[in-house]
């Protein structure tokens, strides 16, 4: 009886060790458990992650791609826009161009109506034209062959206004002296044929100036 009791007293702790052994394994191997399922579970985020990642990537390149082309017709639509502008003025110079040549031709033929209509046109629609100067001249003149003085005086003044460097401009002052004689204004004739002899004393029609004035 005696040896019975004290078996049980090495055997009783002995299973409760063992016990409490293999319930701690236990807890271990479900930390473990459980650990490798949150590795798990992460490496999936991951690998979704990548990939959403990769998504963006190939997004970021194709919005690249459309800029680029974007950019690309952009540039191609203005310079078609330039091209089509220039070709536009061109055309409107060459337009213009043809009423002042149209114009002279028409003076010369003694079609002095006809040249008015054309200078006074090119006067229009070109303004900016190198040729409008000459333009200003020509319909002075041809207001004047078509005995339209005031007409002309206000033609030849206009032309006068701004082109004291212009080759045609003793010309200019010539030609409206005699239209100043046409208006009867004597004086002013007297005044601009004096200041024509002495600012161009060698032009060619210094001459045909002095006889008038000596005439006046």
């Amino acid at each position: 009886m005696k040896k019975n009791i004290i078996l049980m007293l090495f055997i009783g702790p002995a299973c409760w060790f063992h016990g409490a052994y293999a319930n701690e394994g236990l807890d271990l191997n479900s930390a473990v458990l459980k650990i490798n399922r949150d590795v798990k579970s992460l490496n999936n985020e991951i690998l979704s992650l990548k990939d959403e990642i990769e998504l963006i990537k190939e997004d970021q390149r194709k919005n690249s791609e459309k800029i680029s082309e974007l950019s690309q017709i952009i540039e191609l639509n203005l310079s078609n826009n330039k091209k089509t502008k220039d070709t536009a003025k061109k055309i409107q110079a060459n337009k213009a161009n043809k009423l002042y040549s149209d114009g002279k031709n028409e003076f010369l033929l003694g079609n002095y109506g006809q040249a008015i209509t054309l200078f006074t046109n090119f006067a229009k629609s070109s303004p900016d034209s190198p040729n409008n100067k000459d333009s200003k001249l020509w319909l002075a003149r041809a207001y004047s062959a078509s005995e339209v003085y005031l007409k002309a005086k206000d033609a030849f003044l206009d032309y006068q206004a701004n082109n004291q460097e212009h080759s045609k401009y003793a010309d200019s002052m010539f030609e409206l002296s005699r239209v100043l004689v046409k208006l009867n204004e004597i004086n002013d004739a007297r005044l601009l044929l004096s200041e024509m002899i002495q600012q161009y004393p060698s032009h060619s029609l210094i001459n045909k100036a002095t006889q008038l004035l000596s005439d006046l």
